[in-house]
Parts: structure tokens; C-alpha cells; sequence
């Protein structure tokens, strides 16, 4: 056998989506593409002095629920790592890894003993949900996405994440003349599926500035690929410019609408931040207002609030919602969002957070409701401050379970009480996890 390859027996799946076991020699392994319970050949790729990584090459004791990866790329392409996983069994893993970071918690005392933890919301479907893929483009203007740990390019003929229609129009963009001759001078695309046109737009990543042929080539793309109506370039040093195609009239605007009995339509710039999976999102747009329950006398407070995701449909009910973020093309595009469905009691602040939230504590203007999402790395610092903003409750949107326990423990320590953790799965096939937490203001803190 080869000296890299080892035997071991998986005890669970740990953050990250690794399996974790004990290798012969005591280290700690963490494994990929294996499921707990598991006893697997293991290829050795790292090692470091207490722990060691590697990958499964092959399951010798395979459990309920393993599947045949459907993607041709699995195990290549550094995005997906949980397709060897049929879906249950997926959610099962993502609602084990939660609870596994809040048993292990010393601060959240007795959390796996109560009902607030609640099963997780699944999507529908697994696959497609993509609204947009970012991919680099290969030495030979193939299109594709970073291997595993690597800067190396898997080139791709299509995603299984990705809408059908940004499928589409990457089956034609590999075999444009145009498209090819852009390729040569481009690091990195992105594809982004416009809901409300159904049309889908390429942002490209030059090398170089712009010239007048590159102008030329992309409007012969809206011609020729009809799910393409709108190419725009930026790059490193210089600002993005466009649309070009459809005889340059198309907006630099990508939009959705908010279902229910009276819908709401939000739009952001191209280049600007919106969640992938707007299935998804249209289900964490509903459970933070069923959180939130706002009144016509609530005053609202909306950190990392992109958009307007949260702050408009809250907005509709308050008394007045405050969203800060400190990305400007958000902030213009949440003031547009709250313009064009003509609220008139949200305002909207481009700030550093942290800044902003130190500011409005000196101002002594508490709010009924906190709402944070912040991005992966948490709340951090901040989680000393928003507890002190908000009279009433917390909810807290995570993309990262790691950095949530980390934040809940400093809230818990600070007189909250934590009443609902809601798991909901934003990104099928990866171990990425978003989840919902509602806090309430224990009486001691009163």
C-alpha cells in the first residue's frame, strides 16, 4: 500500500464539510469527501504537527446515504464538497455540524437540552439555484473554477449549480469567435441571471483598459447568444463601464421580486451583492419578518444591510428602519429600492459599521430591533455593541456557524437570551450553512 494511504474509520463531519478521525499515529485527519461512520482509504496531502489532511479515495465501508457525485468535475473543482452525499443526508450533516459547534460551546450552556434549535430548511431544488457563477479563465480562454487549494483552472462545460439559463449562455459563449477573442485579454468572469428579464449579463475581468474592439466583440455577443443581453468590463485598475449590447440601452440593474400579497420588486448594481439562491432568500426574507414581528411604533436597525434585503419588507410595517453598509453601490441601490416602492420611513447610511454603531451609542438612540447579517468573519468587536443598541431583540443572520457560536457566546455573557436557531441551507452540495438566530434581552439584563 502507499505510505500516503491510510485506513481509517470516520467519527463525524466536522465545520468545513471534512470528516474527522483519528490517524494510526494519533494525529487528528481531517478527510474529505467521506461521511461519518464511514471506513476509509485515505490519500495523506498535508500534514503538520498535531493534524493531518487528506481525501478518501475510497470508501472499503460505504453507509446509507452515499451517492455517485453527479458532477464530471467532483473532487477537481474547489467548489462543491458535499455531493458524494445524497441530499438528506446532507442537511442531516449541516444540522450535525451545527450542533456539534454549539454542544462544544462553554459559554451556551445546556443548547442541545432545548427546542430552540429547529430542524433545517431545506431548498427546492439542489441543483440550479445559482443566480450567479464567478469563473477564471484558463491559458487557453477556457472558462472554469479554482481547484481544490490550487490557483490551477478546472475548466467547465457547464455548472449544476448554476439556472438553467446561465448554463445556456456559457454553452454558447465557449464557442463564440467573439467571446474567444475577449478571453485572451481576461482573468475572470461572471455570469448573473437577471429574474425579472430572465436574460443573463457577463461581467468580464481585463487585463488590460478597454479598448474599442473589445466594445465591438461584446455587442456581437448580445447579438449572436439570445439568453445574453449585456457585457460589462472592469478590472483592477479601473472602474467598470458598460452595458454593451442590445444597442447600449440596457441598465446596469439586476432584479427580483419579493413574493406575497402585495410583492415587492429590489434591485442592485452589477458588481454589487445579492444572495445567490433567491428561493432561499425568499424564505429568510419571511422568517426574519416573522422574527421581527414589526409595529407601526418599532424602530428598526439593519447592519450589513446590502440592498435593502431585510430593511424594505421590515419597512412596510415600522415605524422607521435605519440600514447601514459600507459598500456604496448597495446604498444607492437600497435608496433606489425604497424610491421605487415608495417607502418614505427607511434611511440608509454608508459607514463602516463598527464606526457607525460606536456613533449612534454616543447618541443614545437605542432601537426596538437589531437585524444583522454580517459576512463570514462575524460579528467580532461588534457583538459588544448591538446588544446595547437594541431594547427588545436580536436577529442575527450567519453565513458561517464557526464565527456565530463565537458571537452568540459574547451576547449570551451580555444578558441575551437566545429563543429560536433556525439552519437553513442557502448553498446545496457545499458545507456552507446559513442560519437565523433570534435573541431576546434576558430580564436580568432589564
Amino acid at each position: 500500500m502507499n505510505c500516503n494511504i491510510q485506513v481509517v474509520t470516520i467519527a463525524k463531519i466536522v465545520n468545513g464539510g471534512y470528516g474527522l478521525a483519528e490517524a494510526p499515529d494519533g494525529k487528528k485527519l481531517f478527510v474529505r469527501h467521506c461521511l461519518p461512520g464511514e471506513t476509509v482509504a485515505v490519500e495523506i496531502t498535508e500534514e503538520k504537527k498535531r493534524i493531518c489532511f487528506g481525501h478518501a479515495v475510497q470508501a472499503h465501508s460505504p453507509v446509507p446515504g452515499r451517492t455517485s457525485p453527479p458532477c464530471p468535475y467532483y473532487g477537481r473543482c474547489g467548489g462543491c464538497n458535499l455531493q458524494h452525499g445524497d441530499y438528506p443526508t446532507q442537511l442531516q450533516l449541516k444540522e450535525a455540524i451545527l450542533a456539534d459547534l454549539l454542544v462544544r460551546s462553554p459559554h451556551i450552556e445546556n443548547i442541545g437540552k432545548f427546542d430552540s434549535v429547529k430542524p433545517i430548511i431545506g431548498a427546492d431544488p439542489p441543483f440550479g439555484y445559482r443566480q450567479r457563477i464567478r469563473m477564471r479563465i484558463d491559458d487557453q480562454g477556457n472558462p472554469g473554477f479554482t481547484h481544490f487549494k490550487s490557483h490551477r483552472t478546472v475548466a467547465v462545460e457547464q455548472c449544476l449549480l448554476a439556472a438553467v439559463p446561465i448554463n445556456k449562455c456559457l454553452a454558447g459563449l465557449r464557442g463564440d469567435a467573439a467571446f474567444r477573442h475577449l478571453a485572451s485579454v481576461t482573468d475572470e468572469m461572471e455570469l448573473l441571471l437577471d429574474e425579472l428579464s430572465g436574460k443573463v449579463a457577463l461581467r468580464l475581468l481585463l487585463k488590460r483598459p478597454v479598448r474599442p474592439a473589445d466594445r465591438g466583440y461584446a455587442r456581437e455577443l448580445t447579438a449572436t447568444l439570445a439568453a445574453l443581453d449585456r457585457v460589462f468590463f472592469h478590472g483592477r485598475e479601473f472602474a467598470q463601464e458598460g452595458p454593451y449590447g442590445n444597442g447600449d440601452t440596457q441598465s446596469n440593474l439586476l432584479g427580483f421580486q419579493i413574493k406575497g400579497a402585495e410583492p415587492l420588486t429590489l434591485s442592485w448594481e452589477i458588481g454589487g451583492f445579492s444572495q445567490v439562491n433567491l428561493g432561499q432568500n425568499q424564505k429568510m426574507i419571511e422568517l426574519v419578518q416573522s422574527y421581527v414581528q414589526p409595529t407601526s411604533a418599532d424602530r428598526i436597525l439593519d447592519l450589513y444591510c446590502g440592498m435593502g434585503n431585510f430593511s424594505i419588507p421590515l419597512a412596510r410595517q415600522a415605524a422607521e428602519v435605519v440600514g447601514i453598509e459600507a459598500q456604496g453601490s448597495a446604498i444607492r441601490s437600497a435608496r433606489c429600492n425604497a424610491e421605487s416602492n415608495r417607502l418614505t420611513n427607511c434611511s440608509f447610511q454608508k459607514s463602516d459599521v463598527l464606526s457607525a454603531c460606536r456613533e449612534l451609542l454616543a447618541g443614545k438612540a437605542p432601537f426596538d430591533t437589531v437585524v444583522c447579517d454580517p459576512p463570514r468573519q462575524g460579528l467580532g468587536r461588534l457583538s459588544r455593541l448591538v446588544g446595547d443598541l437594541a431594547r427588545k431583540k436580536l436577529v442575527y443572520v450567519s453565513c458561517d456557524p464557526a464565527t456565530l457560536v463565537r458571537d452568540l457566546q459574547e451576547l449570551v455573557a451580555r444578558d441575551w437570551s437566545i429563543k429560536t436557531i433556525q439552519p437553513l441551507d442557502m448553498f446545496p452540495q457545499t458545507h456552507h450553512l446559513e442560519t437565523l438566530v433570534v435573541l431576546e434581552k434576558s430580564r436580568s439584563g432589564q
